[in-house]
């Protein structure tokens, strides 16, 4: 095969081989990308219960979309060869890596809730897997896990498949002194060859996990026979011996999944699941991470451009909240935790168990909090500890640094000077009691940053890096500063650094993940966001910038369930407006208007909730009420460009509002600097165009567009604007536009 090539794409390398035939790497010489393409033997008859087999994979799998599933591209057959064409997985197999040694703890748990939640979609889908075991898993280089093999898989729970039967058959007739392949993963029920439902997958769970974190198998035997015996008859191995550090709660999870009765087993994956994110990895870090951090989606917006804008509508939105990341820094505690105290448990009741009144033992209890910032109430029970610590001990530094934190994430949730003012206050009474410290410095950055005084920000953040180098939110912050400046160079080399100091990190690849989105790499930014929720699963920054990140992909399916499962965790401004940006794209206008609606309700001090309210009433003919939208996120964004006047997404989004009010000279007037800047943002670009299109100037209109295409524009957002229905039709549009996106 090597060499030939197979419709349009050219084999390259052969990457293994099994029973259901050989995997090859391949070039999609369509699409310029690397695949995998797997190939039923030729050479020899397939049986139709193989080819039967083939096509569930190619099925099963193609009927499942999520991070930790692989990817199914197409099935195809050509001169007699029957081949799947999949994602190409740079990595290694769950197999290899457990044959080099025993896993950390940390990895184990980490790769275990990334499988449940594969199985968990799986299952929601009415799809069970039958082959789960480590040589199916792939770990790719950054550490996402790839569910594969769907070839035995049960498609919708169909008694009268008989498979489950002859696939034991064919694996039980093993080598006497052989335990290998599935044989050592099954369930007792499928072992049995009898009907299987989703608990089959879960105990076939629960041996891979077992044989993650103690790197041995529950069930061993000279033979699979005596594997099988094992299987059926006798306890697993007691796991602590094999492995004391393993978590009790582990221990006790793993325990449910090995019930030989599907009965008393526990009995979805998604409670698996769950348990893997609430209880505890590690008994030497303390309370697991597997919890929406502060930070979250109103981190994400920060203040007032958080989603869809009513300009850009869909793509705009995506781009508000990935750059509100970027500039607003609000991060500052998280990589603290890594060097100077425990990760707080989700919903634990020890956070509400009596504190020491010292500084000290407040300021712990406070910082609890204010690592779960974006929970309901958590910000003013940290100001309340603070105040009090400061009260019982005027000189503690690092209370007033917490403080001064938990004012600007105040601000965050409803942007006020007051917060501000009180931020910076608290910040210069933590430098002047301790000019060493360095959350006081960060602190201090963090509002110089937000009152964009960057000069200053920037030296504060590089003597906190002076101070403490063996942290890694400095460099976070600077990666922000520099973000914000323009200097993608700078910011990206920041993060880097940040990860090179503390490779647990999850903030610098967030942030990464917004310099590749603004830059047009949308399938990069979904990878770093996707790493981000490998192991903070409910991250609702990553959740919402990898739902727009989706989106700008024109995987619109996927973005609505990352905001669904932000809309989850915590509703909130930003997720209501993403999710109306999605149904103003769909034409759902009255959904849409319902959305936004909530969102100015959440948050009434952002010019781009009042301007995408203002595009759904206007959709729907209600002039008045548009009109009246428009002039609040007029007001609103003249505001901020007083403050930033060198962000030219401010300036375009006032041009934009005020072409939808009809003051067309305004609105030419304030377009104009953002087709002069040097640096051609897709984003501005298309509410450029969309700016001059209303203003009826069409040529301009055009080209705006077709520059805004070149740098990376969602092609499916301009061909589902409905301000642009008229351009649409114009034949320059086709020669121009079309052919731009053609042709980048």
């Amino acid at each position: 095969m090597i060499g030939r090539r197979l419709s349009h794409y050219e084999v390259i390398a052969e990457l293994g081989a099994g029973g259901m035939g050989v995997v090859y790497r391949a070039h999609d010489l369509t699409l310029n990308r690397d695949v995998a393409i797997k190939v039923l033997p030729s050479d020899k008859i397939i049986s139709d219960n193989a080819r039967g087999r083939f096509k569930r994979e190619a099925l099963a799998a193609s009927a499942l979309n999520h991070p930790n599933i692989i990817t199914i591209y197409e099935v195809n057959s050509e001169d007699g060869t029957d081949f799947i064409v999949m994602e190409y997985v740079r990595g290694s197999t769950l197999l290899s890596l457990l044959h080099k040694g025993k896993l950390p703890i940390e990895d184990a748990q980490r790769y275990s809730a990334q499988i449940a939640d594969a199985l968990t979609k799986a299952h929601a889908a009415g799809i069970i897997h039958r082959d789960l075991k480590p040589g199916n898993i792939m770990i790719t280089e950054d550490g996402l896990v790839k569910v594969l093999d769907f070839g035995l898989a049960k498609i919708g729970y169909d008694p009268a498949d008989s498979s489950a039967s002859e696939m034991t058959q064919s694996f039980t007739l093993t080598q006497p002194g052989m335990v290998t392949g599935t044989v050592a993963y099954m369930s007792p029920e499928q072992a049995r060859g009898e009907k299987v439902d989703a608990r089959s997958d879960i105990f076939s769970f629960g041996i891979v996990m077992f044989e993650l974190f103690s790197g041995q198998l529950p069930f061993t035997g000279p033979n699979s026979i005596a594997v099988l015996h094992n299987l059926h008859f006798t306890p697993p191995r007691d796991i602590t011996k094999l492995r004391p550090d393993v978590p009790p709660a582990i221990t006790a999870l793993i325990a449910r999944t090995l019930e030989k009765d599907p009965a008393e087993r526990i009995q979805t994956m998604a409670e698996v699941a769950s348990v893997l994110r609430g209880g505890r990895v590690s008994a030497m870090s303390g309370p697991m991470s597997w919890h929406s951090r502060g930070s979250g989606v109103a981190g994400l917006s920060a203040h007032a451009s958080s989603l869809p804008s009513g300009k850009l509508r869909k793509r705009k939105a995506v781009l508000a909240i990935v750059a509100s990341v970027l500039v607003s820094g609000l991060l500052s505690s998280a990589a603290w935790r890594y060097f100077h105290r425990p990760k707080p448990a989700q919903n634990t009741t020890s956070q509400e168990l009596p504190v020491d009144d010292n500084a000290y033992a407040l300021y712990q209890r406070a910082r609890q909090y204010l690592d779960m910032w974006d929970r309901t109430g958590n910000v003013d029970k940290a100001i309340t500890l603070l105040e009090r610590a400061v009260q019982v001990d005027p000189q503690s530094a690092v209370s007033y640094a917490g403080l001064s934190e938990a004012y600007y994430y105040k601000n965050h949730e409803n942007p006020d000077s007051q917060w501000i003012k009180l931020a910076a206050d608290n910040a210069n009474k933590a430098v002047a009691i301790s000019n060493d410290l360095a959350e006081g410095h960060i602190a201090l950055g963090l509002v110089r940053m937000q009152n964009n005084d960057l000069a200053d920000a920037e030296n504060e953040f590089k003597l906190a890096a002076q101070f403490d180098p063996k942290i890694s939110v400095p460099y976070d912050k600077l990666g922000k500063l520099n973000a914000q400046k323009g200097n993608t160079t700078e910011a990206v080399a920041n993060l880097n650094h940040a990860l090179e100091i503390n490779p647990h990190d999850w903030e610098a690849p967030l942030e990464l993940g917004a310099e590749a989105y603004q830059a047009g790499h949308y399938r990069d930014a979904a990878s770093f966001f996707e790493t981000v929720l490998k192991t903070q699963p409910n991250e609702i920054r990553a959740l919402i910038n990898l739902g727009a990140t989706y989106h700008a992909l024109g995987r619109d399916d996927d973005a609505s369930q990352m905001l669904q499962q932000a809309l989850a965790i915590k509703p909130n401004a930003e997720v209501f407006n993403n999710l109306g940006t999605i149904r103003y794209y769909q034409g759902k206008y009255d959904l849409a208007a319902a959305a936004f609606e909530k969102t100015v309700a959440l948050n009434a001090n952002s010019s781009d909730n009042w301007a995408s309210l203002g595009d759904a009433y206007r959709q729907l003919h209600n002039q008045d009420k548009a009109k009246q939208a428009y002039q609040q996120a007029i007001q609103l964004v003249k505001d901020e460009i007083a403050k930033h006047p060198e962000q030219m997404d401010l300036q375009a989004n006032l041009a934009l509002y005020l072409a939808k009010t009809g003051d067309k000279q305004g609105a030419l007037q304030a377009v104009a600097p953002v087709m002069q800047a040097k640096v051609k943002d897709p984003t501005n670009l298309f509410e450029a165009a969309i700016t001059y299109e209303l203003c009826g100037a069409r040529d301009k209109a055009l080209d705006a567009l077709t520059t805004a295409v070149k740098a990376g524009q969602n092609l499916d957002d301009i061909k589902n604007e409905p301000e642009l229905v008229s351009l649409r039709a114009d034949p320059r549009y086709h020669l121009n536009v079309l052919s731009a996106s053609a042709t980048k």
